[in-house]
């Protein structure tokens, strides 16, 4: 991690990614940009209409610059000296719809992840307005760590890899240097029954292929097993059975390209993380 963007819409979720963020930047030295985006349609919560006086834009902008700067002070309050407001450059990005200014923001700076919360989405809520952060996860080309409402300010000590084996090797080029931030050891999980039963799966042998890559990856401490399901392809039950017996610290998928059959069958499992998850989540392309 170089440059690191946290979105807020100062929540107290939001508040929670940046923490988690300054986490990892104070570990791994990364600069952290701290964005909030706004529009001339928003106004001051404070602000009122009085005789003729109409709050304006450039009110607006300046309530927010002012909020985003007590928003990095809170944050960093629990850091006892560990961090400082100079690796935190704060922005108040104008414009409207928020998943496209991250995104373009997140071009701009050069940032080579994300950190954000999610409040989580469900029912009509879901699919008719969905998550922010379920969207970012969909479309950003770098790698997006979810902070979920649950989550407490722990070290991150085990990270949990749901695979489905066809690229295990490629994929943990991918993890290693996010773990490696933290600290943490990789287990490698697969969730099955599934149907039809995968090539990749039926190809894998754990006995010689695991500790191949844990020699090439021995800096992750490489473990492997398998969690099953009653039904198949039941992979959110999967997810909460490997969470609640395991007790991982953050999970990570990654997100493989899928034609348009696909999306409409088996919707991106990393994206329906973002609403289910009660752990820190990983997406990564």
């Amino acid at each position: 991690m170089k440059i690191i963007l946290v979105p807020t819409d100062f929540s107290a979720n939001s508040l929670k990614a940046l923490k988690f963020a300054i986490q990892a930047a104070s570990k791994s030295k990364a600069k952290i940009v701290l964005m909030h985006q706004t529009s001339i349609l928003e106004l001051a919560p404070d602000s009122a209409f009085t005789g003729l006086y109409v709050p304006t834009y450039v009110d607006q902008l300046e309530y927010s610059k002012n909020a985003l700067s007590k928003f990095r002070k809170k944050a960093l309050a629990g850091f006892k000296g560990k961090a400082d407001e100079s690796m935190i450059e704060a922005e108040v990005v104008p414009g409207v719809g928020t998943v496209d200014i991250i995104l373009e923001t997140r071009k701009r700076v050069k940032a080579d992840v994300i950190i954000m919360g999610t409040t989580g989405a469900s029912g009509l809520k879901r699919l008719f307005i969905g998550s922010i952060a379920a969207q970012v996860v969909e479309k950003s080309p770098v790698p997006v760590i979810v902070i979920p409402e649950s989550h407490r300010m722990t070290p991150i000590k085990k990270i949990g890899y749901a695979s489905d084996l066809a690229h295990i090797s490629k994929d943990l080029d991918q993890i290693a240097p996010i773990a490696e931030v933290f600290g943490a050891h990789v287990e490698i999980f697969h969730i099955e029954p599934t149907f039809p039963t995968s090539d990749a799966f039926l190809k894998f042998k754990p006995e010689t292929e695991i500790p191949e890559l844990a020699k090439k990856f021995n800096h992750l401490n490489l473990k492997y097993r398998v969690v099953k399901t009653k039904f198949d392809n039941d992979f959110y039950a999967g997810i909460e059975n490997y969470r609640r017996n395991q007790k991982p610290d953050m999970l990570v998928v990654i997100t493989h390209k899928r034609g348009w059959i696909g999306k409409i069958f088996d919707p991106s499992k990393s994206k329906g993380l973002a609403y289910h998850t009660k752990l820190p989540v990983i997406s990564i392309k």
